[in-house]
């Protein structure tokens, strides 16, 4: 019987990566790409994903309208962030993905976009056994650096419900925890919250909730 396992990384590259938008969103002071959730091939060629940003989306809207690989996305003007766009694969992208199809090597989504770092890196899970993971990490291009968080036995779930969470949202959760928001009874608020983060209380909450849901669905496996 063949295990299965799971390795967890960060991957940084140079300008744009695989992705047609990443490079110019990174390097923008205003808009940040949080996540990837899903990236789907369509009958008509080209590729549909499902994206998370953070802060001005009308400079994502921008960068978005002025790429060549996008054919056309949708981003509500009351959106929590959430985008979903058709792009044609660049000639990077299609590398990776023929790469993950060679060495059968499948990618746990969401991917995380991580702030604060000179390239554009993004921590992502994947899955296949020991030597399928070491190949398609040999096939990488020269251009993508790969290094590895952690590595282990995949049952469903990973170990550390943690990795569900942008660094953002550690963030959050580290300020809630120190202040003593999950204590019983509760010693601070959500307005004292937004104070310390520098951001408004509806932001907090929504951080809140969203943190909330992805360790309880981390450790329930829904």
């Amino acid at each position: 019987m063949v295990d299965v396992r799971y390795a967890t990384a960060t991957v940084s590259v140079d300008g744009d990566g695989p992705h047609p938008t990443a490079g110019a969103i990174h390097d923008h002071p205003d808009v940040r790409l949080e996540r990837l959730y899903y990236t789907n091939p369509v009958n008509s060629g080209g590729y549909a994903e499902l994206l998370e940003f953070d802060g001005d989306l009308d400079a994502a809207r921008r960068i978005l309208r002025e790429s060549d690989e996008v054919r056309r996305f949708e981003l509500p003007s009351a959106s929590t962030g959430l985008c979903y766009v058709f792009f044609e694969g660049t000639p990077q992208f299609e590398q990776v993905r023929d790469v993950m199809f060679e060495h059968a090597v499948v990618v746990k989504w969401p991917i995380e976009f991580l702030r604060g770092r000179e390239r554009l890196t993004a921590r992502a899970t994947f899955v296949g056994t020991d030597g399928a993971i070491q190949a398609a990490r040999a096939s990488l291009p020269d251009t993508f650096e790969f290094t590895l968080e952690r590595i282990g036995e995949f049952n469903g779930r990973l170990a550390d419900p943690l990795t569900t969470l942008t660094d953002r949202q550690r963030e959050v959760l580290d300020v809630a925890i120190a202040a003593g928001y999950y204590e019983v009874p509760r010693e601070t608020t959500q307005s004292a919250l937004a104070d310390e983060l520098g951001c408004a209380p509806a932001t907090v909450a929504d951080h809140l909730r969203r943190i909330e849901h992805n360790l309880v669905a981390a450790l329930t496996g829904t």
